[in-house]
């Protein structure tokens, strides 16, 4: 077998294995290559970017096309494809499954009634008696005016709570029914305007004189000014407007009351009153107590004169209201008393 000759081998090495000055010219080549490389990759990711914002641009071009040229430019947010159109996204109907969600709202709508009103009511009574108690006169009468009027605008303020309550029960009522609710929102509001609307159209006798937070306002102050006669139907407080009945038909339907400050069992006034539950009559507490220490489970009959109904102590409850009322009632009482005291020894002499 022929064998090469040392020449054709250096021949041969010489092209296999470039100069060093080759390498060198080729090296930056190479790596200029592999840039070219890693700009195209990023190119590749700048495109989608560009792309994007391009169509933001062409849809902010075609808004500025579609408006006037006396109208401002409107500000574009980049995000808002991504959010719900309001303007166009009307109210969805109300199934069965939402009841549980109204009634949890009318609940709230009552527990808010009664925290802000159980304690305003309470201090409007108040205030109104101690005025009665202090006052006199047209000074007395003025200040209770203002008061009045501040009462009358706290049962305004109930009622229309209670409009929003009753209004979310209703439609409750409704879904349980199988019924579906169309336009919620407007029905709604519809609802709570006409029931507002409809108290404001009534007369004054008609908003207060049935009101039990109203007529035990006036009760007070009556029991104050004048204690031991009889109160008058809360309507001749009231002066008579048009379209209430004659004052002769109220006075049938609405006869006045008559509080007594003293306790039925120890017939001297009142002392930590206690008021039953279910006849109404009021009692010294520690008279009660006594009373009943004794008696069979099932209770003993109120002590009351002409009261056949059953007393337990369960049926008690502690009348802290009743209690300034007898105070204030029983400091009046005194007060004419010495008056007339005065006057009589003034005529003596």
């Amino acid at each position: 077998m022929p064998v090469a000759s040392s020449s054709r081998r250096k021949s041969a090495r010489s092209r296999r294995e470039p100069s060093s000055d080759r390498i060198e010219e080729d090296y930056p080549s190479q790596h200029a290559g592999d840039n070219d490389d890693v700009e195209g990759g990023d190119e590749e990711e700048e495109q989608p970017r560009r792309k994007v914002k391009q169509e933001k641009k062409a849809r902010k071009r075609a808004r500025g096309d579609s408006e006037s040229d006396n109208d401002p430019p409107a500000v574009v947010d980049d995000d808002e494809d991504d959010r719900i159109d309001i303007e166009n996204f009307h109210d969805q109907p109300l199934d069965k499954k939402e009841g549980g969600k109204l009634s949890g709202i009318a609940q709230d709508w009552e527990m808010i009634r009664k925290q802000i009103h159980q304690g305003s009511f309470s201090l409007a009574k108040e205030v109104a008696t101690s005025l009665a108690d202090v006052l006199e006169g047209d000074n007395a009468n003025q200040a209770l005016s203002e008061v009045d009027d501040i009462m009358k605008t706290l049962i305004d303020i109930d009622y229309e709570m209670q409009s929003h309550e009753k209004t979310l029960s209703g439609i409750y009522q409704q879904l349980m029914r199988g019924e579906p609710v169309e336009g919620a929102v407007d029905l709604y509001e519809k609802e709570v305007k006409k029931r507002i609307n409809e108290f404001n159209d009534r007369t004054t006798r008609k908003k207060y004189g049935s009101n039990d937070q109203y007529v035990q306002f006036k009760q007070g102050i009556f029991e104050v000014q004048k204690p031991g006669e009889n109160i008058p139907p809360i309507n001749d407080f009231i002066p008579r407007e048009e379209g209430d009945e004659s004052d002769d038909e109220d006075d049938l339907e609405i006869g006045g009351v008559t509080q007594d400050f003293k306790c039925p069992i120890t017939l001297t006034m009142l002392v930590n009153p206690m008021k039953s539950s279910t006849c109404g009559h009021a009692f010294s507490g520690d008279a009660i107590r006594d009373y009943l220490k004794n008696g069979p489970p099932s209770g003993k009959s109120c002590p009351a004169a002409g009261c056949s109904q059953k007393l337990t102590m369960a049926m008690l409850v502690a009348d802290s209201s009743l209690e300034k009322r007898a105070k204030l009632a029983a400091r009046r009482a005194q007060r004419d008393e010495d008056d007339s005291d005065d006057d009589d020894d003034e005529v003596i002499e």
